[in-house]
């Protein structure tokens, strides 16, 4: 890795390249913003739509849907001349039973890392927690039906996530099939760096795939960037200080202010920090903020009129007993049990 306090300036200048394209995408609040979501949500949809087409083409592609949909683990053997085999397709005709093993139910769901990590993706692609959502929300009409919007929003996100790990598992089943030692990278940055690159130098035009991947990343990235930075001005907006100042300039302050910090990742030790940063802060630091807005919505807003409505004492023991198990119970559960 070199010096670990060296800069990449060609890394530097991608990331004020990138900022600037935030900022203009804030710079008029929804106006701009609203006009940049027709390009950032449909192209990304309909290259994933490609790449899992695509992707059910690829050899062994089935098998990692098997794993995908049914948890399948296919054991592999070396033959002779040092490449991997399907234990299941011998040369000779005979079958191995027992080479497909299935895990165990009770373990992977008693898994808190699994459980951790499902939810930081659950929050993270429904803005959970951000103020994304309920920043945009505010410009609809008092009147909008916000429950019916919400799971509309949910269901929607969920449901093509759950189509992209098809995308995903028929690349792994590919590269599991080549032997490939990048295949267990199937989360985070090691399924967008690693293994879908790993993949592409196999396929037919590879530029042209590989186009189509950094298009899908840069756009996918570029519309979680500006919706942060819109919610935080619309934020600062609605503070009476905020209304007084223009909306051009706070979207300008938070982008410079973002690019400055976004230089920490720009070093040799960036992507390593990036990781740390990546695991707890969209982990652990989402789940406290989900438990502490719980708490605001639920027992500080509005307190003095819920007061005025049920006796006193009732609203203390239940607040006493909620929070008084849930807190102790949070911590223990991440702290003394291993991931």
């Amino acid at each position: 890795m070199g010096n670990g306090s060296e800069a990449q300036w060609q890394v530097m200048i991608a990331t004020v390249v990138v900022w600037i394209c935030v900022f203009f995408c804030v710079w008029k609040g929804v106006k701009s913003s609203s006009i940049v979501v027709w390009i950032t949500v449909p192209l990304p949809t309909v290259f994933i739509f490609i790449m899992v087409l695509n992707g059910l083409t690829l050899e062994n592609s089935d098998q990692g849907i098997r794993m995908y949909l049914l948890g399948e683990q296919v054991s592999m053997r070396r033959s002779a001349n040092g490449t991997l085999i399907d234990t299941t397709r011998l040369p000779n005709g005979n079958v191995i039973p027992g080479v497909f093993s299935y895990p165990d139910a009770y373990d992977k769901l008693s898994d808190s890392a699994m459980w951790a990590d499902a939810c930081g993706q659950i929050f993270f692609s429904l803005g959970v927690c951000m103020g994304i959502m309920t920043s945009y929300a505010s410009y609809n009409p008092v009147e909008t039906p916000i429950i019916g919007n919400a799971m509309r929003v949910a269901i929607g996100n969920c449901s093509f996530s759950f189509f992209c790990g098809f995308a995903v598992f028929s690349v792994v089943g590919f590269l599991n099939g080549k032997g490939s030692q990048v295949a267990s990278k199937v989360s985070s940055s090691g399924l967008a760096f690693v293994a879908f690159p790993t993949a592409i130098d196999y396929f037919n035009y590879p530029n042209l795939w590989i186009f189509i991947l950094s298009i899908v990343l840069f756009t996918l990235g570029l519309d979680s960037a500006f919706s942060m930075v819109e919610a935080t001005a619309t934020v600062i907006t609605d503070t009476p200080t905020g209304a007084k100042i223009p909306r051009k300039l706070i979207a300008l302050i938070l982008c410079a202010c973002g690019s400055v910090f976004s230089f920490i990742f720009c070093f040799n030790w960036g992507f390593t920090y990036f990781d740390v940063v990546d695991h707890y802060l969209s982990v652990y630091l989402l789940l406290l903020l989900g438990v502490f807005q719980c708490f605001g919505a639920g027992w500080v807003y509005d307190f003095d009129e819920s007061i005025k409505k049920a006796p006193k004492m009732s609203v203390v023991i239940l607040g006493a007993a909620f929070w008084g198990a849930l807190i102790p119970l949070s911590f223990s559960s991440v702290f003394f049990y291993p991931a």
